[in-house]
């Protein structure tokens, strides 16, 4: 087989047209560049040059293996650049999931910022529950996610890193029959439909110990009316009627300075993310995966004000 170095002498006689010439462009002496031809062509076993005291010329065959010794050559450069970009953080794909209020907060400014440096880099979004992400992990399909990480930190072929808890808060439209209460139970608010994106472990126990508590009684137990991972949605839902849902103080703060949401004063302890950046151990991440997962953490710390 031809190798690299012989097809790069032979594109050089052929672009100088003199031994002499291309042997000084590719520091060769006239010697070596003759025998490097010549083993080229024993190899291929046909002839590649006319050779004459004027001039060296392609034969017909010779000009078809120039062809693609040159586009071979092109690709081998194309392929040295993406890497050298891709080491430099410039470039690069890669496929994210995300979960439904995280997508609502710092995730958001990580990839606007990571994108606005990189501009010839590639992120593909996908917003999703955390079992769902789980799964495209473990199948290859995201490369990581940033999602609840209260199970999967149990799991030992992921690794987890943690980002800042918040605060999720409940919420409803301001002429709700509970907008003007001072405490709401959670009895109250399993009076009304309630539309969330599917709840974790965590969150669910927190309504099984209003359960245990007998703080239900009286009302036909359920939790979720809706379940979305869309907070657009479930924002209209709940702007459209009755539904009460929860979030992130963010995700509806341009509803809560217009007046059309507001905040409930639930009468229970605070519901708070436990979320994490989450990734398979045994897969090497791309310096574009690593630089988002930078953004990431700078984005959360900035506006948690917790370090990260």
């Amino acid at each position: 087989m031809p190798e690299f170095r012989e097809l790069r002498n032979l594109v050089a006689v052929a672009k100088y047209g003199h031994f002499g010439r291309a042997g000084r462009a590719e520091h060769l002496s006239q010697p070596a560049l003759t025998k490097s031809i010549q083993r080229l062509e024993k190899k291929l076993g046909v002839k590649l040059l006319d050779r004459s005291r004027a001039k060296v010329r392609p034969t017909a065959v010779g000009q078809m293996v120039i062809r693609r010794a040159e586009a071979i050559l092109s690709e081998v450069a194309e392929l040295r650049r993406e890497v050298d970009l891709l080491a430099g953080r410039e470039t690069g794909e890669i496929t994210v999931g995300v979960g439904p209020a995280m997508s609502e907060t710092y995730v958001t400014r990580a990839i606007a910022r990571l994108v606005q440096r990189r501009p010839a880099a590639r992120i593909d979004v996908r917003v999703d529950h955390w079992s769902q992400l789980s799964e495209w992990l473990d199948e290859g399909r995201i490369d990581l996610y940033v999602a609840d990480a209260a199970v999967t930190r149990g799991e030992s072929h992921v690794h987890v890193i943690p980002t800042p808890p918040e605060e999720l808060v409940w919420f409803c439209r301001s002429q709700h029959p509970l907008a003007s209460a001072k405490n709401v139970t959670r009895k109250q608010l399993l009076q009304y439909p309630l539309v969330t994106p599917r709840m974790p472990e965590w969150a669910s126990r927190w309504f099984a110990e209003a359960v245990d508590q007998g703080e239900t009684r009286g009302i036909e137990h359920r939790i979720n009316a809706v379940e979305c991972e869309n907070y657009t949605m479930l924002k209209h839902m709940v702007l459209a009627g009755n539904c009460v849902s929860a979030a992130l103080r963010s995700t509806i703060q341009a509803e809560l300075s217009h007046g059309l949401l507001v905040v409930l004063p639930v009468k229970a302890p605070i519901l708070r993310t436990h979320a994490g950046i989450v990734y398979l151990r045994e897969r090497t991440l791309s310096p574009l995966a690593e630089a988002l997962i930078e953004e990431v953490l700078k984005a959360a710390s900035e506006i948690t004000g917790e370090p990260s």
